[in-house]
């Protein structure tokens, strides 16, 4: 595996990373993180 591909790697987990996190985040605080239909809090 050569260098620039690490690099992809490293930068692909650490969006899906924040992804998640912000979703965990969402769903903590009570939002319903973007399906409005199954929730009463959302807009």
């Amino acid at each position: 595996m050569n260098l620039s591909t690490l690099i992809v790697g490293m930068a692909v987990l650490l969006v899906v990373l924040l992804a998640v996190r912000s979703l965990r985040n969402d769903k903590k605080n009570g939002r319903c993180g973007g399906n409005c239909g199954g929730c009463s809090g959302c807009h």
